[in-house]
């Protein structure tokens, strides 16, 4: 059986097997974005990144034209991965970059979680062609924005079509976590707390409590 024929959905996500791909998420791109609101899209996001952080994921940030009016990468990223590199390109499919495809490759990881604005373009070329290439392919949905809803809906079936997992990034995150009992869960239940309401309010009323 080769790589891109496993079920990939049978193996659980790692912080060893697992890389973050946060693709495009820029400020002019945000404009754009009429499949949710976003500044839900702003949370999950940065939701997302903190996540990575978490568990000390190999994190590749990426733009597209970002001197022109897509700009820069939202500056919570930024801050929240001060030494990265962001790899900035002209094609619009990031695995036509040499540079950006050979970045991906570096992490070393099977299993490529991604997110990106927009869904149907800067997220469903890459996944493709991930997917293409033997990697497993987490994408992560409400990470993700793009113009309709019809169009988000249209790339969640050609992405699930095409052996991708469609995902949300509270998922992404329980899974990573695995067990209560692991040095990196209050680090994580406190980005649960800051980016979903509900777990927050869990939280406070837990400290209460105690």
């Amino acid at each position: 059986m080769t790589l891109s024929s496993q079920p990939a959905f049978y193996e659980a996500l790692t912080p060893d097997n697992a890389a973050m791909l946060l693709i495009d998420h820029q400020a002019g791109l945000f404009l754009g974005v009429q499949s949710m609101n976003q500044q839900v899209l702003k949370n999950n996001a940065i939701a997302l990144a903190k996540t990575a952080k978490v568990f000390d994921l190999p994190t590749v940030l990426f733009t597209s034209s970002a001197k022109g009016p897509n700009g820069p990468t939202i500056p919570e990223i930024v801050e929240l991965f001060p030494d990265h590199e962001i790899h900035d390109r002209s094609p619009i499919n990031l695995w036509n970059d040499p540079k950006c495809r050979s970045a991906v490759e570096q992490t070393n990881r099977q299993k490529l979680i991604m997110a990106a604005i927009t869904t149907d373009v800067c997220l469903v070329f890459p996944a493709l062609c991930a997917l293409k290439a033997g990697y497993d392919v987490y994408a992560v949905i409400d990470a993700s924005g793009t113009w309709s809803p019809a169009a988000e809906l249209a790339s969640m079936l050609r992405l699930t079509q095409a052996g991708a997992i469609v995902t949300n990034w509270i998922a992404v995150a329980a899974e990573l976590k695995h067990d209560e009992d692991r040095a990196t869960t209050p680090a994580m239940n406190r980005t649960f707390g800051e980016h979903m309401d509900l777990y927050g309010f869990l939280g406070d009323i837990a400290a209460a409590k105690a």
